[in-house]
């Protein structure tokens, strides 16, 4: 069972794929055809051709125009007088015996590239029917929303038995001439009928009057990888941005601050609306992609404009990326869950398939693709979620009671189609807006009607999900769902026919194109200009773009060892540390700062160079330097523990072009939380093997707290039998890692040149500054600002604790007969000093 992923005969993502004539998706895009020039026809330069101005050009309009017939008023003089020196009769031809030609030479009617006497009169009444005036541009669209007001109580009422006794089943449905009880007859006769007069004309004829006729056509992929994601940037602005910044009823965000967007991209290859996603929201959206594999999978290195890093695409247990299929529909709910715990924000489904031959029963052929793209939604979207589905016709009883029941899943719900979809097909978007909650009776019942259609073999199908009378009671629904296919169906007819008309007259242009380009770029808050990506920079000159004013030296200052002295910490209020595995780098074990160019070009700054990271399958935003390390991660104890590489990162200057160096640490190292959320993935092997590099960000703890810390490490077995103390991570892919500290780094919240104190007095925080020793509360300081330890204070006045003898972290009871290392600083040592400085 197949399904592609964009493909569709009426799909128009890209200017590959299929047309509204059900052209297939494997034709090469072709240079565009000029139009015919205006002096071949004899207008002045400028002047455009118009439907009710046939035109003549070359060799047989001489031939009209000179042949003798009534029309001899319009010969000259002298024509005349030469014609009747030789005796010329008008009812004879010119030969010597009146033999030869009467009748004027008619105008050849072969255009382009079909072969030769070939009439397509289907399609010249499609063109003489065409009106100007009946093409109705509106910008921005109008959008119109039903609201079925369904209550919790009336789910419930929609119980298993309910459900399953409204299926109507019969022999699979094998046409569509006969589907008026949605629409108004005459519309649906006239869609079937515009569309079946392109059926003999050739692909490139039909693109060429396509791209001349469409005023939106020029608008073109913008400064993305194609088409689509042009379109949802159109329905984004549309519906007042509430996929890329989704709100609640009230107008709150859906997305809390320590939180990312999540979203997903279904059946949507090769990712046109993921790279718009993270064009507009950068590394704080994250997605979950699932659609066909080879020629019709994700091209993740065509994100030029969006985030690649954060996306992750995964195709079922069977590696096939089949919406169909049920097993893959159900893992692919639980990799997403397991990753945002309730859900998606939004959920965007893109899917088509190609209809060659049979375009007027693509909604019939299609049926089960909508059901299951739904089925998806309604399996990962949240609760006050949004979801936005392409859809095709919606005449058929199954399409509208699967609408109905989608309606009854949302607040809200509108059939829409957006000006960047072609106006010659049939597609539309479903847009639904705030998930229900208590919509799983819904869900399994149509995870059931799939597993039937998915099993299928006999001629038995579904052909009703809903019975019409129930739909019919719905007034409301009803009304809207016919309403919806009579505008849509018109003026799909008006731009058949207009497609049809230029089609006959490759004189006609689209005057408007430029400037609805313009206009609807300015709408949609996209750019005007070309898609590139240049080359990246050396990464001197990289580093060097993302320090701006700070030199890069500082990035080579070594911080300062723990000592057994008190001087380091003469406040314990203003330091945090993390747990690290790297006091020394060791191979792939290194601690230091790394910077990404995108993907997998990332580079560690080691002895005042930038150094490529090898044999490590870590990716990095561009624009990004952290300051992290690389660790090795250990699974289960003794003789099967597993070991892989993971990157933690420890604080942060720029993440993926978001400048943080100036934040004060706890904003930064939560920024780096949600950073490193957002770029790590399960890990998975590439085309290579190699496994993915987890990347988490450390979980710091205040000076003071340290018992706390030491409370939270566990004694693990290793491989070799020895015994240590371990940290476990914050992993929900696989919980139970953990890795092996060799020390603790102590950061400063606050410049070197001030102290953070507590007043016991005042019960509130105070800064000393050193040199004028002079104390301030916050609220008598004109800048606060000036007390924080930005990224590079933060590097150079770091402190590590390195623990060179696994006693050094022993408790005050296991290291009771313990004979200390009076150069090496314990852990009691640690606490002794914390309880004397709270005093």
């Amino acid at each position: 069972m197949v399904m592609a992923s964009t493909a569709s005969s009426e799909n128009d993502d890209d200017d590959g794929d299929d047309d509204e004539t059900g052209v297939p998706r494997q034709f090469a895009k072709k240079k565009q055809h000029d139009s015919a020039k205006s002096a071949q026809d004899g207008e002045p330069a400028g002047k455009r051709a118009r439907l009710d101005e046939p035109t003549t050009s070359g060799m047989a309009g001489t031939l009209a125009a000179a042949a003798p017939s009534t029309a001899a008023p319009y010969y000259s003089d002298m024509t005349r007088r030469m014609m009747e020196k030789m005796n010329y009769d008008a009812s004879k031809g010119l030969g010597k015996r009146g033999q030869g030609r009467v009748d004027i030479v008619q105008v050849s009617q072969q255009k382009g590239r079909r072969g030769l006497g070939l009439k397509l009169d289907q399609l010249d009444q499609a063109a003489s029917g065409f009106d100007e005036t009946a093409e109705v541009l509106t910008i921005p669209e109008k959008v119109t929303w039903f609201e079925a007001g369904t209550e919790e109580s009336e789910l419930a009422n929609l119980s298993r038995d309910v459900l399953e006794g409204w299926l109507r089943y019969g022999p699979p449905k094998l046409k569509i001439d006969d589907e008026d009880q949605f629409c108004e007859p005459a519309v649906l006769q006239k869609v079937l009928e515009s569309k079946t007069a392109f059926d003999k004309l050739g692909a490139q004829d039909m693109r060429m009057a396509r791209t001349r006729s469409n005023p939106f056509e020029t608008i073109k992929a913008s400064i993305f990888m194609n088409r689509a994601a042009v379109k949802m940037a159109n329905m984004d602005s549309m519906f007042d941005y509430m996929f890329t910044s989704p709100v609640d009823g009230a107008g709150n965000s859906l997305v809390k601050d320590s939180d990312l967007l999540y979203f997903a991209d279904v059946c949507a290859g090769p990712g046109g609306f993921s790279e718009y996603f993270l064009w507009r929201k950068k590394w704080l959206a994250k997605g979950f992609g699932f659609t066909l594999k080879e020629c019709n999978d994700f091209k993740l290195e065509d994100f030029k404009a969006g985030t690649a890093e954060t996306f992750d695409t995964y195709y079922g247990p069977k590696e096939n990326g089949d919406v169909f299929d049920p097993e893959n529909i159900q893992a692919f709910a639980d990799y997403v869950l397991r990753q945002t715990e309730t859900g998606v924000h939004v959920m965007m489904a893109d899917g088509g398939f190609s209809v060659e031959g049979r375009e007027n029963e693509q909604e019939i052929l299609s049926k089960q693709l909508y059901l299951c793209q739904i089925l998806v939604a309604l399996s990962i979207v949240r609760t006050e979620g949004h979801f936005v589905v392409k859809l095709f016709d919606l005449f058929t009883p199954f399409s509208v009671g699967l609408i109905y029941l989608v309606s009854k899943c949302f607040k809200k719900i509108s059939i829409c189609k957006p000006n960047t979809s072609r106006p010659a097909n049939s597609e539309r978007y479903l847009v639904c807006k705030w998930k229900n909650p208590g919509t799983d009776a819904i869900q399994r019942h149509l995870f059931e009607v799939n597993e039937f259609l998915f099993a299928k073999k006999d001629q038995k199908d579904i052909l009703e999900l809903v019975p019409y009378e129930v739909l019919k009671e719905d007034e409301a629904f009803f009304q809207y769902v016919y309403d919806s296919n009579n505008e849509i169906g018109r003026n799909q007819v008006v731009g058949l026919r207009k497609i049809a008309a230029y089609t006959e007259n490759t004189n006609l242009v689209e005057s408007r194109q430029a400037k609805i380009r313009a206009e609807c770029l300015a709408l949609w808050k996209l750019p005007d200009v070309l898609r590139r990506h240049p080359p990246p920079a050396k990464p001197d000159e990289y580093a060097r773009q993302i320090l701006v004013d700070w030199q890069q030296q500082f990035l080579s200052s070594e911080g300062f060892p723990l000592q057994p002295k008190e001087d380091l910490f003469p406040s314990i209020h203003g330091w945090q540390f993390v747990p690290v595995a790297v006091t020394e780098n060791v191979d792939k074990t290194i601690r230091t700062c790394f910077m990404g160019r995108g993907g997998k070009d990332v580079f560690y700054f080691d002895k005042n160079f930038w150094n490529r990271l090898q044999d490590a399958n870590l990716e990095l935003p561009p624009k990004t330097l952290v300051y992290g390390e690389v660790v090795k991660e250990l699974q289960g104890e003794g003789r099967s523990q597993v070991a892989i590489h993971a990157f933690h990162i420890i604080d942060g200057l720029m993440l993926g072009g978001v400048d943080i160096r100036r934040m004060p640490l706890a904003e930064r190292l939560r920024m780096c939380e949600k950073f490193a959320k957002a770029i790590n993935k399960p890990p998975k092997p590439d085309s290579s093997g190699t496994r993915t590099m987890p990347v988490r960000s450390k979980r710091s703890f205040e000076l003071y707290g340290m018992e706390d810390f030491f409370e939270r490490m566990d004694t693990y077995q290793l491989k070799d039998g020895a015994r240590r103390k371990g940290y476990k991570v914050r992993n929900t892919n696989e919980p139970d890692r953990f890795y092996v500290p060799r020390g603790l780094l102590f950061l400063s919240e606050v410049r070197n040149d001030y102290m953070k104190l507590f007043s016991k007095t005042h019960n509130k925080f105070y800064f000393y500054h050193k040199a004028r020793k002079a104390s301030f509360f916050p609220d008598q300081m004109k800048c606060v600002e000036e007390t924080i330890a930005s990224f590079r204070n933060c590097l150079e006045n770091r402190v590590l604790w390195s623990w060179h003898d696994v006693r050094q972290v022993l408790s005050e009871q296991e290291s009771a007969r313990v004979e200390k290392d009076p150069q090496l600083v314990y852990r009691t040592d640690l606490e002794q000093f914390l309880v004397r400085k709270s005093v």
